[in-house]
């Protein structure tokens, strides 16, 4: 690595065009289309637009996005090409063209959610977003948080650290389950709401069950109370169009490593321009730039990354890749209804309906033994969820996904559970 000329990098990097192209000192770094290869490719309905691989091995079953996606290999090339440049001349790059870079790539992501350039900032993931938001939100004894019983640890971490060290309260909606009306979902939060909510948080789409909750609703009640709309998005950029003006929310987490398929450790947040006096995290004390005094040095490359995936998910269309999500996903919640033995937690098809279904087994089958057994015998990826939300396992449909996958999972379940 340390033997290679600036000239051996820019042979790397391809001649290909992206967004996330960035000329730095005559290093040029771009996403390349490294064309068929070893690995699991797109469904075949974006084969005519790309013909980016995954590394993800041919012969697995991946459906467990909801915790993690798998970079394309463009995205990968795009990350390391840049990191190349920045070893080869660390201050400069650093500090120079590959942060200049970097922050176009921040305000790209920022048009991704629907917002404006400097309503947007770069994090680690959804959890680093959401511990920004509470302590900039300084909240005091008495106030109160409102919240839901499917939250992600990651989304509700930072409201119980200002539970135990502020003295605030924490009350929860008891989401319904499977939820099947969007209408009582409001309902739920309107009469959970006091004088002193200050703050409702929930997720967009909820990481147990792939519940889409009604945001914008959510929004109009919570601003009716006097409280803020803070919305953990980590299982829907990139599943989905986002549009975080139209939501109107006031502050909207998200991680990139998920549904938008960019390097682990990348994410954003977005803070409405109305919420920027009652929401000041010490991070964005000189604004929202990829490299300020109060951020401090960051992972360049990995920015680059996403601004590679975003590129690569504009170009396949996201609503064209939520179309097939959903698809994918009915078709399993339909397979998965044959069977005796589960009761299917998450929305049926329709407007609460994201593209993850979680099922409930039985007490007294061991959710670990068969999760393993998916990924050991069949392999099968898939996500088992904590025992104190559902006793059961979840499974996440992408653009990598299609139906000879559920097909598979189908036929392995039966293996794994008995007879239907």
């Amino acid at each position: 690595m340390s033997k290679l000329s600036r000239r051996q990098v820019l042979s790397a990097l391809g001649a290909g065009a992206a967004a996330a192209a960035a000329t730095t000192a005559g290093c040029r770094v771009a996403a390349r289309n490294p064309g068929a290869g070893v690995g699991r490719g797109i469904a075949p309905v974006f084969a005519e637009r790309s013909s980016v691989r995954f590394l993800l091995p041919a012969d697995h079953v991946f459906l467990n996005t909801g915790s993690l996606g798998a970079c394309p290999e463009a995205v990968l090339d795009a990350t390391m090409a840049a990191w190349r440049c920045l070893e080869l001349a660390p201050v400069h790059e650093e500090f120079g063209p590959l942060r200049v870079a970097a922050d176009r790539v921040r305000q790209r992501a920022a048009a991704f959610l629907g917002a404006e350039p400097d309503e947007v900032c770069v994090t680690r993931n959804t959890t680093d977003g959401m511990n920004l938001v509470a302590e900039g939100l300084a909240l005091q004894a008495g106030d109160r948080v409102l919240t839901t019983d499917h939250e992600h640890p990651g989304g509700e971490r930072c409201w119980q650290h200002a539970e135990r060290h502020r003295g605030i309260a924490i009350d929860r909606v008891r989401l319904p389950l499977p939820a099947v009306d969007p209408d009582r979902i409001v309902q739920l939060v309107r009469a959970a709401l006091t004088p002193k909510t200050r703050v409702v948080s929930v997720s967009h789409v909820t990481s147990t069950t792939g519940t889409r909750l009604p945001v914008r609703q959510l929004a109009e009640v919570a601003h009716a109370g006097g409280a803020l709309l803070v919305v953990d998005g980590a299982q829907a950029a990139g599943a989905a169009p986002v549009d975080v003006h139209e939501l109107g929310c006031d502050a909207y987490a998200c991680s990139a490593h998920k549904w938008m398929l960019a390097p682990k450790g990348t994410g954003l947040l977005y803070l409405a321009k109305s919420a920027r006096e009652r929401i000041t995290p010490s991070r964005l004390f000189d604004g929202p730039g990829v490299y300020t005094a109060a951020t401090g040095t960051g992972d360049l490359p990995a920015v680059i990354g996403l601004g590679a995936a975003i590129e690569f998910l504009e170009r396949l269309d996201v609503t064209a890749i939520a179309a097939h999500d959903l698809a994918v996903r009915d078709r399993l919640y339909e397979a998965l209804t044959a069977f005796d033995r589960v009761r299917i937690v998450s929305p049926p098809p329709g407007d609460l309906a994201a593209p993850m279904v979680a099922i409930e087994l039985h007490e007294d089958v061991d959710c670990g033994a068969v999760r393993d057994a998916l990924r050991e015998r069949d392999r099968i990826a898939v996500k088992q969820l904590p025992a104190n939300k559902v006793h059961g396992l979840r499974f996440s449909t992408h653009l990598y996904n299609t139906m000879s996958d559920v097909d598979a999972l189908m036929a392995a379940l039966e293996r794994e559970l008995g007879d239907r």
